[in-house]
């Protein structure tokens, strides 16, 4: 999967969760901002919602970043609540990268399957 569309499906899933929580982007920012920085500093704060708002937009955000962003959502104790499944393979390394590419497809389609049955966008 290129890295836009991998960018591209975990913009959707951000959005798409931060809308069933009924978080605004500003909020979840203040969230992330407070999981990944020892110190909370409002000036900084500020400027990381304007910082997250504009990653939300470019389609050249790293999926690594977004990933970090999602798992941090997941673990938030409001997010613990939804009914929602993330499928997600780990590569380990110990099989070629086409069984890998593969297994990560079927997790993609797994998670995406089960979140229409609940009438969801996919994931």
């Amino acid at each position: 999967m290129g890295t836009k569309q991998e960018s591209h499906e975990l913009f959707l899933q951000i959005k798409g969760l931060l809308a069933e929580l009924g978080w605004t982007q500003n909020r979840f920012a203040r969230i992330l901002y407070s999981e990944l920085h020892e110190w909370d500093d409002e000036d900084e704060i500020f400027r990381f919602q304007e910082k997250f708002k504009k990653e939300l937009q470019r389609p050249t955000t790293k999926p690594d970043r977004l990933k970090v962003y999602l798992d941090v959502m997941m673990r938030h104790p409001e997010a613990k609540k939804l009914d929602v499944v993330m499928n997600r393979y780990i590569p380990q390394g110990s099989i070629s990268s086409s069984l890998s590419k593969g297994m990560k497809d079927i997790s993609s389609e797994i998670d995406s399957a089960y979140n229409k049955t609940l009438n969801r966008t996919s994931r």
